[in-house]
């Protein structure tokens, strides 16, 4: 008997054996019950995930001669049901888009479709990659795909839905087939293998899964591929070596090398792999996604348990393994790891940059902060010296981290910095105590301050006006701001915009005053009184004296800047 291929032969021949795609199928399977059928249907998605497969079936539920036809489940034994499952129907035309592409093509298409079914209910035209029609191609069909005869159904399958015009799809049910999850690809490999008489372990099957990419036909199409082996040798040890995927064992003994920080075992397991000429970017992307396993299972158990894209083997022994490494390791060889991929990039190897990882991450490197340590452990301190007991900095090594201890306060004021005038008086302000005497004379001009503000500068007024005197101190007043509002205190303390409120207050009070601007929460928050802003606003902007209106003066408190005239 003639061989067949495992995509060819055990390709679904019903609804209940298509995987992954349940949505499509119950729509499906409704609208038949239902005898809701539409006259067009666009099924779209990446490869090898069953359109064609699901559009046969979808045929042959159609055209099945069991009574109270059509049917969901084609009893596959009748004239055309056999027909079909053989391809050999007359009624059931299979198109290659790809090689039919032109309006000739298509012009012998809609002279076909006024002919009735040869023997069939139905006559379906499935055209495969309907994408790769023409422009033309498509207007002609435009007219027969929106009023089809009765007995003709279309089904277009694409992996490039957005290549198909939007005419087309205006009169197309679609439906968007997904990616198959794993665990359902390695459950249909193992159902074949059961079949086959082929013994293989889950390992392996989760490694053929993976490399599909959630194609069911890829991972068939592997699958025959490593049979011939397996029958021959009865195991295959190095899954790597016939098909450039890696399977978890291998990826186990590298991360094994790692955690264990055995350099000399993983710098000759990537020897090993280089020398069988095997592609090393590739190995280097299935350990990252290896490690990230440890990363789940150190930050999330019950994440990592949820997973299914691995096998129960390996997940018992990463939980065990992980046990062995601290989370900042995880995380430090899978950046090396990444920094490794990205430099391969430039250096057009990958070898270098991964053995450089590896060395980085296993052997201890000396730092620069080990280096200083080591000098200042070297110094004398001379005990009758009373500065030198000042110095209480412990220092602790470690071969992968350096620890600093000692009694730095970080707030303190650095004398040695040379302070402004204005910082020394805030500073002198600080340590006295408020005495208010300067605060009720403020608060009692407070409403006549923002109003003089107003007449020259509308946006400082604007975000003083959320504020309110708080306390005062000798000749400093302190200004409170609520904790919502500290963006318009960033605003008003600008040296420029200080200086400014400085001199108006200290022009009213007749006296020198200093302003502090503080956060409280003593501070309600605020709103800005728009029709004040705006009637300002426009005075300030109707001057003609030459001076800058408020949107100028907006600007410059924004973006800052000076103001010049034409005559300058």
């Amino acid at each position: 008997m003639e061989y067949i291929a495992f995509a060819l032969k055990y390709r679904p021949q019903n609804f209940e054996e298509v995987i992954g795609q349940e949505h499509v199928v119950v729509s499906i399977k409704n609208a038949i019950l239902k005898k809701h059928i539409h006259h067009a249907y666009l099924f779209s998605g990446p490869r090898g995930t069953g359109k064609t497969s699901l559009a046969r079936i979808f045929a042959k539920a159609l055209n099945c001669e069991s009574e109270n036809a059509p049917v969901i489940s084609p009893c596959g034994k009748c004239v055309s049901c056999v027909e079909i499952a053989k391809g050999t129907s007359l009624d059931i035309i299979e198109i290659d888009g790809a090689s039919n592409r032109g309006i000739d093509e298509i012009r012998t298409l809609r002279e076909n479709v006024k002919l009735s079914p040869a023997h069939a209910r139905y006559k379906v035209y499935i055209i495969d990659e309907v994408h790769m029609l023409t422009q033309e191609a498509f207007n002609a069909l435009l007219k027969t795909l929106e009023e089809p005869p009765a007995h003709v159904k279309f089904i277009f399958a694409t992996t490039h839905p957005h290549k198909v015009i939007p005419t087309i799809l205006s009169r197309c049910q679609k439906f968007q087939f997904s990616l198959i999850p794993l665990e359902k690809i390695v459950d249909k490999l193992k159902s074949i293998t059961k079949i086959e008489g082929v013994k293989i372990t889950d390992n392996l099957l989760y490694a053929i899964s993976r490399a599909s990419g959630g194609s069911i036909r890829d991972a068939e199409s592997l699958l025959d591929q490593l049979v011939p082996v397996i029958v021959e040798k009865g195991s295959i040890e190095d899954i790597f070596s016939f098909l450039g995927i890696i399977d978890e064992d291998t990826l186990g003994k590298m991360a094994g090398f790692i955690i264990n920080k055995d350099l000399q075992s993983a710098l000759d397991f990537v020897d090993r792999v280089v020398k069988d000429g095997k592609d090393l970017s590739i190995f280097v992307n299935a350990l990252i996604e290896y490690l990230r396993n440890f990363l789940l299972a150190k930050v999330s158990v019950k994440t990592f348990k949820a997973l299914t894209d691995i096998s129960t083997q390996s997940k018992e022994s990463i939980l065990k393994v992980s046990a062995s490494i601290t989370l900042s390791q995880v995380l430090k060889i899978i950046d090396l790891l990444i920094e490794a991929k990205e430099l391969s990039h430039r250096l057009n190897t990958v070898r270098i940059p991964l053995e450089l990882a590896l060395v980085k991450f296993i052997l201890p490197q000396e730092s620069e902060y080990k280096k200083t340590a080591e000098k200042i452990s070297n110094l004398s301190v001379d005990k009758n010296n009373p500065s030198s007991k000042e110095i209480k900095t412990e220092i602790k090594l470690s071969d992968s981290d350096i620890k600093l201890e000692g009694d730095f306060n970080m707030d303190e004021d650095d004398s040695s910095v040379k302070k402004t005038p204005l910082q020394q008086e805030h500073q002198a302000e600080n340590k006295t105590e408020d005495d208010c005497l300067l605060l009720n004379e403020v608060k009692a001009k407070w409403q006549e301050i923002i109003t003089n503000m107003q007449k020259v500068r509308v946006a400082i007024s604007s975000h003083l006006s959320l504020s309110e005197p708080l306390s005062s101190s000798a000749n400093i007043i302190k200004i409170g701001f609520s904790n919502k509002d500290y963006f318009h205190k960033e605003i008003v303390e600008t040296a420029k915009n200080v200086k400014f409120i400085e001199d108006l207050i200290s022009k009213i009070l007749n006296k020198k005053i200093g302003v502090k601007f503080v956060l409280s929460d003593k501070i309600a928050s605020k709103t800005i009184d728009i029709s004040q802003s705006n009637g300002a606003s426009t005075q300030s902007a109707a001057d003609s004296s030459g001076q800058p209106n408020e949107f100028i003066n907006e600007l410059m408190d924004t973006f800052g800047g000076q103001f010049h005239t034409e005559d300058e």
